[in-house]
């Protein structure tokens, strides 16, 4: 999880005086450490495929510096997780490679990230061309089509379109947007950190805000998206998280202060124990009207995490949600490595019509 920019005026700056529920220590520099009292990280193999479609797999920072993350803490008492005893096991997935396999009716290789030619996939095929263009994008309404890009893209004008590419980076975020109202879309995308975030908290391959992503293919940094402000992602793969160390507390999706957040069928899957496929903390401002709809998510912690800070959390439905576990193909026997879902906030989210993706059972709050 990364470090946020300064918030737009249309909101209360953006402070990093985070206050972990558990535990929070401060750095000198004002970052909170991340994820106290946890079990230590784990990572679990990837399932091979089985029968009926449940087959899971596992893969965000400003600028061009890797900062801190901040991550709640998980209580094993809260929890429908794995016993006192259970031990993660030993580290596999990740590698910033998509796995092959399917989950069925979910984003997968095949219809997310740029177009390849794979079996399934009815988009036309894309032969990427390298990108020579500026990495500060500055012209409002630049298109940048079918490009393979390496390193950082710099989002400072509106209405900016990224597609049918592929950008990959070290140690950095892959593409920053700090205006709420960019209308940056990037769509049909590879978006890959391959593995090569060495933060202590984890750098976020897309944020922060004034996004729209579809069917983008997103994997191998510490934290895949943040959204503190404005965003949207439908339709698209966040897995893999990782980087170079094991101190890391990976999220796939993290917002810490938002206006806005649609999450809107998506494939969601984190391999490890510590923190999440999607996490809802207010930490540096209040995050209201949240919309968490149909999506599918595979291990974390806990998969889903709702929680007030040093503000609060307010107007959100998550609803319509599958929920992955070890005998349906899953990382965790419970779905995250303590259960599916922790709240701790004083207004709790319209919760409806989530369940178990192997069997339909519903999950009650």
């Amino acid at each position: 999880m990364s470090t946020p920019d300064n918030a737009s005026t249309n909101r209360r700056p953006l402070r990093r005086t985070s206050v972990g529920f558990v535990a929070a220590a401060l750095f000198a520099t004002g970052a909170l450490s991340a994820c106290k009292d946890l079990p230590a990280t784990g990572s679990a193999p990837r399932p091979s495929a089985s029968a009926g479609g449940a087959q899971p797999s596992g893969s965000a920072g400003t600028g061009t510096a890797p900062s801190t993350s901040v991550s709640p803490v998980a209580s094993p008492s809260k929890s429908t997780g794995t016993s006192a005893s259970a031990k993660p096991p030993a580290p596999g997935g990740g590698g910033g490679v998509p796995a092959t396999y399917t989950v069925a009716g979910y984003p997968a290789a095949h219809n997310t990230g740029y177009p390849q030619g794979l079996p399934g996939d009815t988009r036309k095929k894309v032969t990427l061309t390298p990108y020579t263009g500026p990495m500060t994008i500055t012209v409002a309404g630049t298109v940048i089509d079918g490009k393979d890009i390496n390193g950082h893209i710099e989002i400072k004008a509106k209405n900016v379109t990224i597609r049918n590419s592929r950008i990959r980076v070290v140690n950095v975020q892959a593409v920053t947007s700090t205006d709420d109202n960019a209308n940056l879309r990037i769509e049909d995308t590879e978006i890959d950190g391959q593995l090569k975030d060495a933060s202590t908290g984890g750098i976020a391959l897309i944020g922060r805000t004034g996004y729209t992503l579809l069917r983008v293919n997103a994997h191998g940094s510490g934290d895949i998206l943040r959204i503190d402000g404005r965003g949207t992602v439908q339709d698209s793969w966040l897995h893999d998280p990782g980087g170079t160390g094991s101190a890391q507390h990976n999220d796939v999706i993290q917002s810490t202060n938002a206006i806005y957040i649609r999450i809107l069928h998506n494939r969601l899957e984190n391999q490890h124990t510590q923190t999440s496929c999607i996490l809802l903390k207010a930490d540096i401002g209040s995050i209201n009207d949240v919309v968490v709809d149909s999506n599918l998510m595979n291990g974390g912690g806990y998969s889903f995490y709702w929680y007030d800070a040093n503000y609060k959390i307010t107007n959100g439905k998550i609803t319509n949600n599958k929920f992955m576990r070890q005998s349906g193909g899953g990382f965790w026997p419970k779905g995250g490595y303590y259960g599916t879902q922790a709240f701790q906030a004083s207004q709790l989210p319209q919760w409806s019509n989530n369940t178990w993706n192997d069997n339909g059972q519903q999950i009650g709050m």
